[in-house]
């Protein structure tokens, strides 16, 4: 039998069954919970007795002796701590004991057991010690998937129950799909761990692995054996498929640290050893922070297969508050060699850098003050192109006369940018902004004069030192109203914000600066925030000349209790700006000047939310041609994780994208899921995901196929399977989470 069983097991391996150390939470108003809404006991809970100094007892008959209380027929004891109900019970004076037999119910503060018959005691301590025969069983204090089954006998104390020739599982009561059955299992509840000899795991009555002796974690996290994964991909030039088995082991090293080693088998490539180190130096002691988390994962293939190389991946992050107003975070990051997430990982595909730095940020809401010191690196991958790292950077930000009408910015950034091509120029760039704003003391409108004074330094390592100041003015004129309406049955806040910007900036020639991190807006949609802004540019290599007015308008509906605006029900917003300038500063070095309209185009958006429903839209229209020349739209409904729909579809003049996620429910266990991005403009699907899900309370089944281009011109396939069985073990599984990944919005766990 036992053979059998080895041999179930490396069937099976060729998919992951993965269990997960998880309490349900399913929640009885959510869609598709059907019987799991339910709270589902072994029988009626029963209220316990108020009175704390004897037993509430009740039988047809009884019969009182020198040393015992000997009852029959629908016998009833309660008590503040226990409630038993049977045929016949016998209470013994002497040693506070009883002996219950017929039809046994038996209630204490965790546990309903059903027998044959029961005894009962207490020890020295006075806890109380319980014993059954030929029982059922239930952990009602876990809640909903609180451990069930059947045994011969169980043994009961206040830290430990010890079941023999015995089942074990998280289902529902008498909904056992899957279940351990052991000839013994120790539930350790100080050791916080299950512990069972000769466990044979079955599915549905079949068995599929078995194991001389198996150990869990009862909640929470705990050292041992985590469920393979199996996956299948394709290896470029191939036809047949490879596939690789990851064995995991998890360390539970202590509450603030932790520790995850793995052995993965790729048939294409021979072995992977991997490592995982996790650390929690302390909590969060800044909302604005993370915890103070510092891990380092590394992963090494001694020889591969294919190209006979040594391939390793290293990848350490550190987040820590050094105070309250003092973070600092860290990460390097870096692989073998440029192939290794397009051969060797095949997940991440996409990544085309990875970047380390260095950061130590100051942060003073108090006094206004900032200061952030940096160093980045990187390291391209999969055909990337590599760009200027900040070798060095420091920042520094202030605000002065902060609480008053005249608020002084003060702005000083200095940054060592570096390329890993000599021909590329390098330097350090300094830049000052120093600007002042005055709401003028009118009621209506609000006017805001503003000016500012930019001074740029750049020291060059191939060419001459080159400074640029730059005047700049400007003034907002607020038109906003603001009254109280009702919209699709709510009572909201309706603003209307008509608001006039003027800008200037003089011309300065820059087209013998270096671009060292400006990008041009304009190459992208143009939206309401760039005109409104009045900066053409990211960065400071590109500062663009100005004499500009910017017309704009918005329009919101929020709802009364709303403070976010990210909760409007919907918001209106269009903009247009007027150049009396008919030239403007380039990024290009030949080219100093482009000529431009009078005009930009008219950037537009719109977004509704609308209960389940979400539309967005954001247009550049260009009125010399009288149409639509970029665009992004999206609509989707959400109704739960199992059932929602996205698409969203962009036009940016020379790249047309469509994206597609989505997950709908088939029966009330079974759904469907998916994900597509693509590149229509060229054709290309940049991923791909289609999958299958059943769900019940206590386990489920996902299968998955997965796309992806693999930028070589090319795509890499792989397909995954996993059975999840609730309460085994305490991971998340890596097919669970590239699902999640690839599809945004979906959640991947039990309902």
């Amino acid at each position: 039998m036992k053979k059998y069983l080895i041999f179930l097991v490396l069937i099976l391996s060729h998919f992951s069954i993965h269990a997960e150390g998880i309490k349900l939470s399913c929640v009885p108003d959510k869609p598709n919970c059907n019987n799991c809404s339910e709270y589902q006991t072994l029988f009626p809970i029963k209220k316990f007795s108020s009175n704390i100094d004897s037993l509430d007892i009740a039988a047809d008959n009884s019969e009182i002796l020198s040393d015992k209380y000997l009852l029959n027929g629908n016998v009833e004891v309660n008590s503040e701590s226990l409630y038993l109900s049977a045929d016949d019970v016998e209470v013994s004076t002497v040693n506070n004991s009883l002996l219950a037999s017929g039809k046994v119910k038996f209630q204490d503060g965790s546990y309903l057991i059903s027998s044959d018959s029961l005894s009962a005691t207490r020890d020295k301590e006075e806890n109380l010690i319980a014993t059954a025969s030929n029982a059922s069983y239930q952990d009602y204090g876990a809640g909903l998937g609180g451990a069930n089954g059947y045994t011969k006998s169980i043994s009961k104390t206040p830290t430990s129950v010890l079941l023999t020739q015995s089942t074990y599982s998280l289902c529902p009561v008498n909904e056992n799909d899957w279940l351990i059955d052991a000839d013994q299992i120790e539930l350790n509840l100080i050791k916080n761990r299950g512990i069972a000899d000769n466990a044979i795991v079955k599915f549905y009555g079949v068995p599929i692995f078995y194991l001389p002796k198996y150990s869990w974690v009862l909640s929470g996290r705990g050292s041992g054996f985590l469920t393979p994964d199996y996956s299948s991909y394709t290896e470029p030039g191939q036809i047949n498929d490879s596939f690789s088995i990851r064995v995991p082991y998890y360390f539970n090293l202590a509450p603030d640290r932790d520790l995850l080693v793995a052995l993965t088998y790729m048939s294409s490539r021979r072995f992977i050893y991997e490592g995982k180190y996790r650390k929690l130096i302390a909590p969060k002691i800044s909302k604005n922070h993370k915890d103070s988390i510092w891990s380092i994962e590394t992963k090494f293939l001694p020889e591969d297969k294919v190209s006979s190389l040594k391939r390793w991946l290293v990848n350490f992050s550190g987040e820590m508050d050094l105070s309250s107003k003092t973070h600092l975070s860290s990460k390097y990051y870096r692989v073998s060699d440029e192939k290794y997430f397009s051969e060797i990982a095949r997940t991440n595909t996409d990544v085309k850098t990875l970047k380390s730095y260095l950061k130590l940020s100051y942060d003073n809401k108090d006094d206004n003050l900032s200061a952030v010191l940096l160093t980045e690196d990187e390291q391209v991958v999969n055909t990337g192109a590599s760009v200027y790292t900040r070798a060095l950077e420091g920042s520094v930000s202030k605000t002065l006369n902060a609480d008053t009408k005249l608020p002084i910015k003060i702005a000083l950034v200095s940054t060592k940018f570096a390329h890993d091509t000599a021909s590329k120029e390098s330097g350090v760039r300094t830049h000052g902004d120093f600007g002042i704003s005055r709401v003028l003391n009118i009621e209506y409108p609000k006017i805001t004069p503003r000016a500012n004074i930019a001074i740029t330094n750049y020291s060059l390592k191939n060419s001459s030192n080159i400074n640029r100041t730059v005047l700049g003015s400007g003034i907002n004129i607020d038109f906003t109203i603001k009254n109280i309406s009702s919209m699709f049955g709510y009572e909201v806040n309706h603003r209307i914000t008509p608001l006039v910007s003027y800008n200037y900036r003089a011309k300065k020639i820059q087209g013998n600066i270096p671009i060292f991190d400006s990008t041009d807006k304009y190459d992208d949609i143009i939206t309401f925030a760039d005109l409104t802004s009045g900066e053409r540019y990211t960065g400071l290599d590109r500062i663009t000349n100005a004499n500009d007015i910017t017309l704009s308008l918005e329009s919101s509906y929020r709802k009364i209790d709303s403070k976010s605006d990210e909760n409007d029900l919907l918001n209106m917003r269009i903009a247009q700006s007027f150049f009396t300038d008919d030239e403007v500063v380039t990024d290009t070095v030949n080219t100093n000047y482009e000529t431009r309209k009078s005009y930009s185009d008219i950037a537009a958006s719109i977004d509704l939310a609308l209960g389940k429903y979400v539309l967005s839209s954001v247009v550049q229209f260009d009125p010399d041609k009288s149409k639509i020349v970029k665009k992004e739209n999206s609509i989707s409904y959400t109704s739960n994780s199992r059932k929602f729909i996205s698409l969203s579809f962009s036009d940016e003049g020379t790249k047309e994208t469509e994206k597609l996620y989505g997950a709908y429910p088939l029966t009330d266990s079974i759904h469907f899921f998916g994900g597509l991005d693509k590149t229509t403009s060229t054709g290309i699907t940049n991923s791909e995901t289609t999958g299958l899900a059943y769900e019940s309370c206590c386990w489920a089944f996902r299968l998955a196929h997965f796309k992806n281009d693999n930028l070589v011109g090319g795509y890499d396939y792989s397909t995954g399977m996993e059975l999840v069985l609730t309460g085994l073990g305490s991971t998340s599984s890596p097919l669970k989470g590239k699902i999640q990944g690839n599809i945004p919005g979906y959640k991947a766990k039990l309902r």
